[in-house]
């Protein structure tokens, strides 16, 4: 049967998490909670990866997802204000070509943000028959 972790059965065990990922000596923490140093280095190589992960995935998700919204919220707006120069008395044509480039940056941006878009280029070489047969003459 595996023993507890000191550590994470500590009340404080929030806080030593804490102190370990700023890297404050071990010693120091130690000293701090009444754990013993090797109990912290055990406690940090076992579970405080694992801690640190779970914590890294949301934040990740909450980053993205706010984002996201924010994106969603420009892009409501955006719309609003073509809908108000379109229909305007006055037809701004000019407002209304600015809000359709803004709502096509933030089509490509939100295509970027859910990875339907990709960076970088694509190059399609295709090797027809006459090209290969002239090129294998010349050597």
């Amino acid at each position: 049967m595996s023993r507890t972790c000191t550590v994470c059965a500590n009340p404080n065990h929030e806080q030593m998490n804490l102190a370990l990922v700023s890297r404050e000596p071990m010693r120091t923490i130690a000293a701090r909670y009444a754990v013993t140093a090797s109990a912290l280095q055990r406690h940090k190589t076992a579970h405080l990866p694992v801690v640190l992960a779970k914590a890294a995935a949301v934040a990740d998700a909450v980053e993205g997802t706010n984002l996201l919204d924010r994106l969603k919220a420009l892009n409501r707006e955006t719309a609003a204000v073509l809908r108000e120069a379109r229909t305007d008395g006055s037809k701004d044509n000019g407002l209304a070509l600015k809000a359709i480039a803004r709502a096509e940056k933030q089509i490509e941006l939100e295509g970027r943000l859910l990875g339907e878009l990709k960076e970088g280029s694509t190059v399609n070489v295709l090797l027809t028959p006459e090209w290969t047969t002239r090129s294998m003459r010349a050597f």
